[in-house]
């Protein structure tokens, strides 16, 4: 099954909707990792990774309510696990309350300790 099919099965999405996530997604990926290292532990850029995140889910009419869900569903996959690790770590870098997403981000110590 692809990841637009998974997507948009598990999300409600439409295969057009579940298509622009995956794009965007990738293209998120790729802002993050062109910028300087000092510049992304920066709270200003977190801030703003963090907000064209959110875009991109509102872009695609993604439900507010299952970002958690999300995360967690792309964090468990190989090829989305590094940039979940990246929205997460700039969402509190941008000042985000910790209780959110704090079971992923558990994971994320967890598996990098290993």
């Amino acid at each position: 099954m692809s990841f637009s099919q998974e997507v948009g099965q598990f999300f409600d999405l439409t295969a057009l909707q579940a298509s622009q996530l995956e794009t965007g997604l990738i293209a998120l990926e790729h802002a993050f990792l062109q910028a300087e290292s000092d510049v992304v532990n920066s709270p200003e850029f977190a801030s703003r990774f963090y907000q064209k995140f959110q875009q991109l889910l509102g872009d695609v009419g993604f439900n507010e309510q299952h970002v958690e869900a999300l995360l967690d569903h792309l964090y468990g996959t190989e090829r989305y696990r590094q940039l979940v690790s990246y929205i997460i770590s700039s969402y509190y870098n941008a000042g985000g309350e910790r209780s959110k997403f704090e079971e992923i981000y558990q994971q994320i110590l967890s598996d990098e300790q290993v």
